[in-house]
């Protein structure tokens, strides 16, 4: 059995406008501190609003104690912009980057990498990778293990599985951290720095990697949402329909799509089903009314993710090979 390591009491200060503090709860952070969640009433969520108010990011004229919806959705237009993880919470992570935006070290650098040093050959934070994740990411944290020592394959992939958990936990015991097997922000800093310092330079990641690795944050992002109730005409987190949770989805990485199905059909290149890879619209027509009616995203093997009006309804995982969506689906967009 893992054993608990205690966490030492933090308290982190912004003397600006108020007093933000991180103290210690029964609720921790990856990196074992607070943090504040949508849903909480706290002093210090006033002050974490007018500062992203200063920064641009909090619209609303009055800013309450309440860490509602708006703030969230603040705190990831900040995570996305300075590539942290994007969970919509204001953690350890998330301050340490205000506190560099706010002294003016805002340059776009990621707390993973060092600034003045190549990106390429480094590891970059997107989002906390753990057992069963997939995606051009989980191929790079291969290729640094394998680099390392640390993992003996040889081919890496772009799945998570037990072997890379395996190597993973080594690193992480060999390296003063918590052996979860979890590749979290330190665990990615941690490695960084074990690759600067043996002089490993990783393999230059190509064109397709890129677009692999928008895919996954993509996912990640839509993933969060599941079990948001459906909505006719929604298009936030309060009640999506199926181009309303589209269209916000990638509006959170920067990419604008036709608020309509219609217009999302026409969006990007045209692929079929066999061609489709993560990330991809996916087109179905005819579904309540003629022409396209229906759309979502491309998860892999078969799996797309979407906002139905079925049953219950919400967000949801389906699957493409199913007869209702096998008699109904036209076509994919690519976008990425």
């Amino acid at each position: 059995m893992q054993k608990k390591k205690s966490v030492l009491s933090t308290t982190l200060a912004i003397a600006l406008s108020g007093v933000l503090t991180f103290t210690p709860s029964s609720t921790y952070a990856v990196l074992g501190d607070q943090v504040l969640n949508e849903g909480m009433t706290h002093p210090d969520v006033k002050v974490l609003q007018e500062e992203l108010k200063s920064l641009g990011y909090y619209e609303l004229e009055n800013t309450t104690t309440y860490y509602d919806e708006e703030t969230a959705q603040s705190v990831r237009a900040f995570q996305i912009k300075n590539n942290l993880e994007i969970n919509g919470s204001f953690d350890l992570p998330t301050y340490e980057m205000l506190m560099n935006v706010k002294n003016g070290n805002n340059e776009g650098q990621n707390l993973a990498t060092n600034s003045g040093e190549s990106n390429a050959s480094k590891l970059t934070f997107h989002r906390t990778l753990s057992l069963k994740d997939t995606g051009t990411d989980v191929n790079r944290l291969q290729e640094a293990l394998k680099a390392m020592g640390y993992l003996d394959i040889d081919n890496c992939t772009n799945y998570f599985g037990e072997q890379t958990k395996s190597a993973l936990i080594t690193f992480q015991e060999d390296n003063g951290l918590v052996p979860d097997g979890i590749a979290g922000l330190r665990s990615i800093e941690a490695i960084n720095k074990v690759l600067t310092g043996r002089g490993i330079a990783l393999p230059e990641p190509s064109r397709g990697s890129e677009i692999g690795s928008s895919a996954s944050e993509i996912i990640a992002t839509a993933k969060k949402y599941l079990g948001t109730r459906y909505k006719f005409g929604g298009s936030t987190p309060k009640g999506f329909d199926c181009s309303g949770f589209t269209s916000y989805v990638f509006k959170q990485h920067g990419i604008s799509l036709p608020r309509a199905t219609t217009g999302q059909a026409t969006v990007g290149t045209k692929v079929s089903k066999s061609d489709l890879q993560p990330g991809d619209l996916v087109i179905f027509s005819n579904t309540y009314k003629s022409g396209p009616s229906h759309a979502g995203i491309y998860l892999g093997d078969g799996q797309f993710i979407h906002s139905s009006s079925a049953g219950s309804g919400g967000v949801i995982i389906s699957s493409i090979n199913t007869n209702y969506y096998t008699r109904h689906f036209s076509y994919g967009r690519r976008v990425l």
